[in-house]
């Protein structure tokens, strides 16, 4: 070989060396929004659960031989924050998918923008009914109201009561679960009546002035969606007319320990809810939860698992696939089973939720709390149309 064809060679390939390493530790980029300052006690809880799966994945090598970088921001709270915060993760920081979201507007925003520009996008809720299908071809959800208002309905089918009233925040989310747990109810029990529906504005309840309207129309039993800082004025504003002492009330997300650190112990009446057990450290799940408590002091709640789940399909989905193609992405996430500490977990390909389930049992206050007891698990397959 001639001396100037062998340093060619030598300085191509010195050229080459610096672009195929810098190929090879490109990251995989996931661009996560979350109302993180609205939601902050949720927020912390589910980017512990995003946290531990991105670790995971990191520890064994990354995907397809690439680590996993996750940037993420805070939300805002209204569509347009939203749509900003998702467009500059997708122009400038370049990511491959975004998960996360919390408001059921932002979410819908945000999923009208990666459905044009075919951008796979795994949320945390979906708050429009399942039976009306998925909202485009590359939005994915973990969460779906019904797995949480349906349950609820079943079991409250079985109580010894038929005055209902009903109370949930004014927006997607409450208006759904209210509907879908009525709906569900009545089929059930024909019997019952539904004296009075109030729908509060997120975030800016009058608890007073909503529980003497439910005074007046003398219920046997209470519906609440209420959440957040809405729940816990309700609850202080009822014990203060002691509207509860009596009487059933159901709330989907009343359990959970975000929630019942809060004002646990302050609850009277009987309370059936969606929520957190405390888990056990036996079984198939033991080294998650061990690892999970050894490293962030406290036990996995529902919010966790969310957080978990959202990043284990993308993760799952982008090892089908081969690539981050966006296209081979959106349809391995409908393909793909995730084998987890839930059991099997995977998504309806017709409407692109999944079969993540919630607990349901009743609240027994103690000293600074209050457990879920007697619970169940509930898979949501069953009342999202699976197949």
């Amino acid at each position: 070989m001639p001396k100037h064809t062998f340093f060619i060679l030598l300085a191509f390939v010195m050229f080459l060396s610096p672009a195929m390493a810098a190929e090879k530790t490109k990251p995989v980029i996931i661009g996560d929004s979350f109302p993180y300052t609205a939601f902050t006690g949720e927020g912390v809880l589910y980017k512990k659960g995003w946290t531990e799966a991105v670790r995971e994945i990191n520890a064994n090598g990354g995907l397809l031989g690439h680590p996993v970088k996750v940037v993420s921001r805070d939300h805002g709270a209204t569509p347009e924050e939203g749509l900003r915060v998702a467009q500059d993760l997708v122009i400038r920081e370049k990511a491959d998918v975004l998960a996360g979201t919390g408001f059921a507007s932002i979410t819908n925003a945000i999923a009208n923008y990666t459905g044009k520009e075919k951008i796979p996008f795994v949320t945390m809720w979906n708050t429009t009914d399942a039976a009306d299908g998925k909202q485009n071809d590359y939005m994915f959800s973990v969460i779906s109201s019904e797995s949480l208002s349906v349950p609820l309905a079943d079991y409250a089918a079985k109580l010894k009561v038929k005055r209902w009233a009903l109370i949930a925040p004014n927006f997607a989310y409450g208006r759904l679960v209210l509907k879908k747990f009525k709906e569900r109810l009545k089929k059930l029990r024909p019997d019952v009546v539904f004296v009075a529906e109030r729908f509060p504005t997120v975030g800016k309840i009058n608890a007073a002035g909503e529980v003497m309207s439910l005074i007046k129309e003398k219920p046997e039993a209470i519906f609440s969606g209420l959440f957040a800082s809405d729940f816990t004025a309700f609850v202080r504003a009822g014990n203060q007319r002691n509207f509860f002492d009596d009487k059933v009330i159901v709330a989907p997300e009343a359990g959970r320990r975000v929630y019942t650190k809060m004002v646990g112990k302050e609850l009277r009446g009987t309370w059936c809810v969606t929520g957190d057990p405390e888990v056990t450290t036996e079984g198939p799940a033991a080294a998650f939860y061990e690892g999970f408590e050894k490293r962030f002091r406290s036990q996995p709640d529902g919010y966790v698992y969310a957080g978990y789940l959202i990043y284990k399909f993308i993760f799952a989905a982008i090892e089908k696939a081969g690539s981050t193609d966006p296209d081979k992405v959106a349809k391995a996430l409908e393909e793909v089973e995730l084998t987890t500490p839930l059991g099997i977990i995977r998504m309806n390909p017709q409407n692109h939720r999944s079969n993540y389930g919630t607990w349901v049992g009743r609240l027994q206050p103690t000293e600074t709390s209050a457990k879920l007891v007697d619970w169940e698990y509930k898979d949501a397959a069953p009342y999202l149309d699976f197949d």
